[in-house]
């Protein structure tokens, strides 16, 4: 039996919550025990399994408590939609995963990979967001970036999913 929730002006299945779950954490390249460990054993391997595979409801209270490990709005977790406030960002980048790279291949990384880092980092200082594990680039920001790399917002489209570092969220 297929259960289907009506969220405002959405419509989400269980299936479809579990599915982002595992998608996330996939996005991040964590096992379920990573995540128990990040999250000091809040977050329960055996439980997050059982969420991502749909055998375990999600509560509301639970639903929080990943989606601020996860540093993402709880209405993206739950709905796959943007924030309201979100739809004016035109990009969203994992921070998370670009730190994580940088880190990996600090010897061999490309000079693109350097601007995009310092660009990031630029942009995560004047906001002053030290712990964002995401970051949504304004319409500007994308335009300087792609003034500073010399490329078309496709281009930096491109380079982006080469690196796996772009966030696309479902806009249905």
């Amino acid at each position: 039996m297929r259960r289907t929730r009506t969220l405002g002006y959405m419509t989400t299945t269980n299936a479809e919550i579990s599915a982002r779950l595992r998608l996330i954490r996939r996005t991040r390249s964590l096992t379920l025990s990573d995540v128990e460990r990040e999250s000091k054993g809040v977050i329960k391997a055996i439980a997050l399994g059982s969420y991502e595979r749909g055998d375990r409801c999600l509560s509301i209270s639970k639903a929080i408590v990943i989606a601020n490990h996860y540093q993402l709005p709880l209405a993206y977790l739950l709905t796959g939609q943007r924030e309201s406030k979100e739809k004016r960002s035109s990009l969203i980048i994992d921070v998370y995963r670009l730190k994580k790279l940088i880190a990996e291949t600090q010897s061999e990384q490309s000079i693109t990979t350097t601007i995009i880092y310092s660009f990031l980092t630029g942009i995560i200082k004047k906001r002053q967001d030290f712990n964002a594990q995401v970051l949504s680039l304004r319409e500007s920001d994308c335009h300087y970036l792609t003034m500073i790399l010399g490329c078309s917002t496709n281009e930096i489209l491109e380079i982006l999913d080469e690196r796996k570092l772009r966030i696309v969220l479902n806009t249905k």
